[in-house]
């Protein structure tokens, strides 16, 4: 895995002028995205603000991705981003990344915020229907009108044994 460490002179500096950082992601960790293809450039960015004895340290990725349209199967560019805020305190119950070994290790935190970013399905075209040869693409809105209608045709279902049963037969 790959580390990503700031010291707590790192985040001190971060107050006045933010910390930037190209990523390289592995492999293994491109596979957890595999509508992704390649990152074309990652970077990170860590601003910091003090608050009351605490510092707040704004983590931002912001980078381009090769992703595949799951709508034309074809490779196009997408520029993704997130950001979180992460306190940093000596206090362990309000610190949200552990001091170790004299640094604290972000590179969990742009991983997770790179996942976040990149959609699980993503479209370059706004397609509310569209029906191939395999398959029939809709939006849930549209899926729900014609579910209904499925149903009350009693089409592609399978027949209701007490749809001839009169209630008042019961009583």
């Amino acid at each position: 895995m790959y580390s990503l460490k700031l010291t707590a002179p790192d985040i001190r500096q971060s107050v006045t002028q933010p910390i930037e950082f190209e990523i390289t992601l592995t492999e293994k960790e491109l596979k957890a995205v595999p509508n992704v293809k390649s990152v074309e450039e990652l970077y990170a960015t860590f601003t910091t603000y003090e608050v009351e004895n605490d510092y707040v340290v704004h983590v931002e990725v912001e980078g381009t991705v090769s992703i595949i349209d799951h709508v034309t199967t074809k490779l196009t560019s997408l520029e993704v981003k997130d950001s979180e805020d992460v306190t940093i305190s000596d206090d362990a119950e309000r610190t949200d990344i552990v001091f170790n070994q004299g640094a604290y290790e972000f590179y969990p935190t742009v991983l997770a915020l790179f996942y976040a970013a990149v959609p699980v399905r993503y479209s370059a075209k706004d397609v509310d229907y569209q029906e191939k040869d395999a398959y029939t693409y809709m939006t849930e809105d549209k899926y729900e009108v014609a579910h209904e209608k499925i149903v009350e045709e009693g089409e592609g279902s399978a027949p209701n044994p007490f749809k001839k049963l009169n209630p008042k037969d019961f009583e």
